[in-house]
């Protein structure tokens, strides 16, 4: 009941900050010119503040549907880490592979990252239906790309959405999340041990002789 309630409050204080934040959005959005000239905040800022109340009323019920669906496993500290590094590679793959893109804000590129960064970190914890999440993202991205590519433009009142956005962000996680196993794998503990009464217990360990036991007393 407690972790219920817990999320449930995780998720109110989400839409009262999204609400609060939307009063600053011209000192929030990611602005090339802006950041350019010292602004760095803006690389984070931009992702939590959006171009109209349409915008903000479809990020905020996306962002609540994927928090109860894809994130009721994670650690509020590991989703709020994620979004820290996240936010910030977006933002500046935004603006080194595409030169024109004068503006950005929204909180679409960073769901989309999330997603697949969480459904890989959940498939390689033994929980093969996240596989699903991580297909119906890529896939929605690359319809989005195909379309984008034919001239078709999706839009919300009389924004249009960014794609390239939402792929960057689909990508930044992946790879994200796969750097971080990579990472993990090589830099991991190679003793183990097996505690027993509040002690180490013998570990075994594998050398090029053979295998030999260690008793950690």
């Amino acid at each position: 009941m407690s972790e219920t309630r817990n999320k449930v409050l995780g998720g109110a204080v989400f839409v009262v900050c999204l609400c609060a934040l939307q009063y600053f959005s011209g000192e929030l959005e990611l602005n090339r010119q802006r950041v350019l000239s010292g602004e760095m905040w803006r690389i984070w800022t931009s992702h939590f503040v959006h171009t109209d109340i349409l915008h903000l009323s479809l990020n905020i019920l996306a962002g609540l549907v994927i928090y109860f669906a894809f994130f009721s496993k994670i650690r509020a500290g590991e989703l709020l880490a994620a979004s820290f590094v996240l936010t910030a590679l977006i933002s500046v793959a935004l603006l080194l592979i595409y030169p024109g893109l004068d503006w950005y804000n929204g909180l679409s590129g960073l769901l989309h990252a999330l997603v697949a960064c969480f459904s890989i970190r959940m498939v390689s914890n033994g929980d093969r239906v996240y596989w699903a999440g991580l297909g119906i993202v890529w896939l929605k991205v690359l319809v989005e790309a195909t379309r984008a590519n034919l001239g078709y433009e999706y839009l919300i009142g009389d924004m249009t959405v960014i794609t390239e956005a939402h792929l960057i962000g689909v990508s930044t996680g992946t790879i994200t999340a796969v750097v971080g196993m990579v990472f993990w794998h090589r830099t991991g503990q190679p003793e183990r041990r097996l505690m027993k009464g509040g002690r180490p217990g013998p570990c075994t360990v594998l050398q090029p002789g053979g295998i030999r036991q260690i008793s950690s007393r």
